[in-house]
């Protein structure tokens, strides 16, 4: 598969040199979050035009580059051109890391696929629909921070992008049959405004991982003590945490010392084969930190209210009118509107489809399908 590796100043300002104001750039990133404790963009691939031969993907080193600025050249440009991207959400966060800009216009291929409710909407399901292409996912999981790249890795990063133009001429043209090519626009529209908003993580929750809040409060601070160790640990040692201690069993660890107070060091069947040594001694300090806290105080209750049988009633009549309504559309009823708007829509009425569009949870064209409801 062609492609271009750009990983200077002068090989990037060459490339962008030959690409056109006006078509659609495809764009797509790499990162290396399965091998590393802080992600970084490895890679952006980057194509204008269709599947041709004689137009090659450039795959950006951002990593070989002297500093993110040296992109400067490159994202000028493309502040001019709509971008094509899979799950666009994602891609655009990492990138705006390195200094990417605001695209005037975005299609998001994924969302378009769920517009036309396509059976998958994944981009190997696309390809294969589309072109008839089964593509090699073999590099998927591959440290992409590592360099050389293989010839395999070069092939994935460029098979990423290759097909993106020739789907979403195809999927512009299944929208425009059923008429909702300015769904996507709105849909698009709203994940680049939502890859704005800053996801700020509360250090005093972060370590509440999935399933503990199955856990007796007295082995809380157990878990938030191992969960430390366990950040310490991978940013010191350069890991993903997952590498260092699942959730799974970081949780079975937390359950076990809560139940087992008497003990002081923890079975080797829990651990990891490589903790020992001052690493062991650090978690069994931090477990001592957790058994010695005072458990957790129960968390209050919220009061909910009483659901009268009005508000019941509205709800099956919008949700009996959502489905009726996607049913006759051939769409997924959550795309229209998902079980938690619907019940804020039913509690608030109008001024609350208004305040969810305002807020950016909602786009106009599902409002306006279901307010004939209400």
């Amino acid at each position: 598969m062609s492609s271009l590796w750009v990983d200077s100043l002068p090989s990037l300002e060459a490339y962008t040199a030959t690409l056109r104001h006006g078509p659609w750039l495809a764009i797509d990133t790499e990162a290396d979050s399965l091998h590393h404790y802080k992600e970084s963009v490895c890679l952006v691939s980057v194509r204008q035009g269709g599947h041709t031969e004689n137009n090659p993907t450039a795959l950006i080193d951002p990593l070989s580059l002297a500093s993110a600025e040296d992109l400067a050249p490159f994202w000028a440009f493309a502040a001019s051109s709509p971008w094509i991207l899979q799950g666009a959400d994602f891609d655009l966060r990492l990138m705006r890391r390195i200094g990417a800009p605001e695209p005037p216009e975005v299609f998001d291929t994924m969302i378009a696929a769920q517009l036309c409710n396509l059976p998958g909407v994944g981009y190997a399901a696309l390809v294969e629909r589309y072109f008839g292409v089964k593509l090699n996912k073999a590099s998927q999981k591959e440290d992409w921070s590592a360099r050389p790249l293989t010839p395999a890795m070069f092939d994935y990063a460029a098979q990423d992008v290759t097909y993106l133009d020739g789907i979403r001429e195809q999927l512009t043209a299944e929208l425009i049959r059923l008429g909702r090519l300015d769904w996507l626009k709105e849909s698009s529209a709203r994940v680049l405004r939502a890859s704005r908003v800053v996801r700020e993580t509360d250090p005093d929750e972060v370590w509440r991982v999935n399933g503990s809040s199955k856990l007796p409060l007295s082995a809380l601070p157990i878990l938030r003590e191992l969960w430390h160790w366990r950040d310490a640990e991978a940013r010191e040692r350069d890991l993903p945490t997952y590498k260092v201690l699942t959730n799974d069993r970081m949780l079975e660890i937390t359950v076990w010392v809560d139940t087992h107070r008497e003990q002081d060091h923890v079975p080797q069947h829990f651990l990891p084969s490589n903790c020992r040594g001052a690493r062991l001694l650090r978690l069994h300090d931090a477990l001592d930190r957790g058994r010695e806290y005072p458990p957790f105080p129960a968390p209050e209750r919220e009061r909910r209210e009483r659901r009268s049988p009005d508000f019941e009633r509205r709800v099956d009549a919008i949700r009996k009118g959502r489905d009726e309504l996607a049913a006759k559309l051939v769409i997924d009823p959550s795309l229209i509107l998902s079980k938690t708007l619907l019940f804020q829509i039913a509690q608030e009425g109008p001024e609350g489809m208004e305040r969810l569009i305002a807020e950016n949870r909602w786009c106009r064209w599902q409002a306006e399908l279901i307010r004939p409801l209400l």
